[in-house]
């Protein structure tokens, strides 16, 4: 029969039970806290995980959406900014037409005036012409007895001025009083002594005194006289009618030369 010893069996059982405890309190039981640790931490790691997927996610939505509206933006923005273009190169298109017509405008006045200038410029030259032509035809062909006439005319005018104008007269004495009474006398030709003396006697009778006179021979008054007493003139010369019809002949084709207006 096996010899079998109880006490040592109890004790071997007991150191095992020990051990078992031992190790369980020590190894088994840290491990498995260790373990329900880990798993909590893994749990929470999964939620957080999770946690962390679902807000990329709803932070992905997020830019998408902000994506989608910043396209929206863009093409609001850039449809806005070819409007302001087109309204811009409107505003530039008409500015510069604005320019351009007032440049136009500009220059047809300056063309105009430089028109009027030389059109005036014309008239003149062709009265001019015109009249120094009749002038030297009228020297020419004006007989003697024409400027005798007008001399005899002025003459008689002179003394006609104590029947009709005697505040005239006596204006004129009044203006000589101070003065030496010098008759200045223009004549195209030459004074018979008769005329001469006619015209000095007149002259004395008008002025109430003795007068001298200073005759000048100017060929362009064509035939009469023409006299400057005091602050008067007396003026009946075919030449002195010439330049008036010069004026008039001017003024006529400043009428009728006016540029017609678009």
């Amino acid at each position: 029969m096996l010899d079998i010893d109880i006490s040592t069996i109890i004790w071997e059982i007991v150191n095992f039970l020990i051990l078992t405890a031992v190790l369980y309190y020590l190894v088994f039981k840290p491990m498995t806290k260790r373990a329900e640790e880990r798993a909590v931490e893994k749990a929470a790691l999964r939620a957080s995980l999770i946690e962390d997927s679902e807000a990329a996610e709803a932070k992905l939505a997020e830019i998408d959406e902000r994506l989608m509206r910043l396209d929206e933006e863009m093409e609001k923005l850039t449809d806005e900014a070819y409007e302001n273009s087109q309204i811009h190169q409107r505003d530039l298109l008409e500015a510069t037409q604005e320019v351009a017509n007032a440049m136009m405008m500009s220059a047809v006045s300056e063309a105009r005036k430089e028109q009027a200038v030389d059109i005036k410029r014309s008239q003149a030259d062709l009265v001019e012409t015109v009249l120094h032509i009749s002038n030297d035809t009228l020297q020419e062909v004006t007989p003697p007895k024409v400027h005798d006439a007008l001399v005899e005319d002025l003459t008689r005018s002179i003394w006609n001025m104590g029947k009709t104008d005697m505040r005239a007269v006596q204006r004129l004495r009044e203006s000589l009083v101070d003065r030496f009474p010098m008759v200045e006398i223009s004549v195209p030709r030459e004074l018979s002594v008769e005329q001469y003396n006619k015209l000095l006697n007149t002259f004395n009778a008008l002025a109430d005194r003795e007068v001298e006179i200073n005759v000048t021979i100017d060929i362009k008054l064509v035939a009469g006289i023409k006299a400057r007493i005091g602050d008067i003139i007396l003026d009946n010369s075919i030449g002195t009618h010439l330049e008036s019809l010069s004026e008039e002949i001017n003024q006529k084709l400043e009428t009728l030369a006016v540029p017609e207006h678009d």
